[in-house]
């Protein structure tokens, strides 16, 4: 079982929760649905044991794996860790998962880990400590996308500190727009997400956490931490119906939601559902333009040029621009991931979909092209007086 620490540097937390012992610890429990993840549920569950923080509990809900995903989890004796194998039930009902396990919880606290993702060793410690505010509901941190051989492919680079500073009606407006928080990032109070009556699935929505986390933001305060908070794997490049259906559903599920507020509610978030429209296009058009870059590593030329003709019309300057390389290579019989390398992008590695790193090298380290990259935009930030672009490993 290869796992996540050599590969990634995670940066140990030094504090400890002052003045609390350790049997008054709050109970955290920890939600991991997985299905035929053999290949990523040792690295998830090692992640865990890892923590710095003692006080945990791992409820694993096991939707009818097919492949080893059962046995390696029976391996971990650990008895923090309860596995729960049930009939598959699949990603329209998502919800029945989420709920088994919070049922079964016996923690103060819930926190998400989907059984393909992994958390650095602080993520408990530091976020427990944001709940001592007893306003707050919900915590989110920062995340770092990893491929399938756990490698960083990309940083989530802004500072969340703005969002310290928010008013929960401009939290609610910017997560009206798009959800901003990453589940595995995320921990939750569980009184107030019961109290909405647990985790939402919206019908024939393939997700539970944004219209859990849209209904959450009525309960009380969301805070972030501005550390990184988890580790994202990102599978294949492809665009699949569900795919489409979860940016398209997300968009209805919004605009649903700020349709049912409080008219006053509504008078002080200030929704503008043109700004929506127009993130919801850019996420359909990305979703386009990486199917495009793989018809151009499958040699689908006239495919590829058609997909990026479509693009090239409903997208702004950046995609407009890609899509016009795009159109190039194609004549050329090229591919695009030479565009990738140089933008300190996720690279498609081959065919198959997976994605390669382009911001560290085989040793780990971060690149001198993205570390040229980062100094360069930092330096442009500056000049404008905005903060600064912070990698957090």
């Amino acid at each position: 079982m290869e796992s996540l620490e050599p590969i990634i540097n995670m940066k140990s937390s030094e504090s400890e929760l002052k003045g609390i012992p350790y049997p008054d610890y709050p109970l955290v429990s920890i939600i991991t649905p997985t299905y035929n993840h053999e290949k990523f549920i040792g690295t998830c569950i090692e992640s865990v044991l890892k923590q710095t923080y003692p006080n945990w509990e791992m409820i694993i809900v096991d939707d009818g794996s097919v492949d080893g995903t059962g046995s390696i989890i029976k391996k971990y004796n650990d008895k923090r860790i309860k596995h729960v194998k049930q009939e598959n039930v699949g990603i329209w009902k998502l919800n029945e998962t989420y709920n088994r396990a919070l049922n079964l919880a016996q923690g103060d606290l819930i926190a998400i880990l989907e059984g393909d993702d992994a958390w650095p060793k602080y993520k408990l410690e530091e976020q427990v400590k944001i709940f001592e505010k007893p306003e707050v509901v919900l915590s989110w941190g920062r995340k770092n996308t990893i491929n399938d051989k756990n490698e960083i492919i990309s940083f989530d680079l802004p500072s969340l500190e703005p969002f310290m500073h928010m008013s929960q009606e401009e939290i609610i407006r910017n997560l009206l727009i798009y959800n901003f928080m990453q589940p595995c990032t995320v921990m939750i109070d569980k009184n107030a997400l019961l109290s909405i009556g647990g985790f939402l699935q919206y019908e024939d929505a393939p997700f539970v956490d944004y219209s859990t986390f849209l209904e959450l933001s009525l309960e009380g305060k969301f805070y972030p931490s501005d550390l990184v908070m988890g580790y994202w794997r990102k599978h294949k490049a492809q665009v699949t119906t569900t795919q489409e259906i979860e940016i398209t559903k997300a968009f209805m599920i919004s605009v649903d939601f700020y349709e049912k507020m409080d008219s006053s509610l509504k008078e002080a978030v200030k929704f503008n559902i043109d700004d929506k429209s127009k993130f919801h296009e850019k996420m359909l058009n990305d979703q386009i333009a990486v199917s495009s870059r793989l018809s151009l590593l499958n040699g689908n030329w006239d495919e590829a040029i058609t997909q990026y003709k479509g693009v090239f019309r409903n997208g702004d300057f950046s995609v407009k621009l890609q899509a016009f390389l795009g159109i190039i290579c194609a004549l050329c019989r090229r591919d695009l991931e030479w565009l990738a390398v140089i933008s300190c992008k996720p690279k498609l590695r081959d065919a198959s979909g997976e994605w390669e790193t382009t911001v560290c090298d085989k040793n780990k380290n971060l690149t001198v092209l993205f570390k040229i990259q980062i100094f360069t935009m930092n330096l442009f930030r500056r000049l404008c007086h905005k903060p600064i672009l912070i990698v957090n490993l």
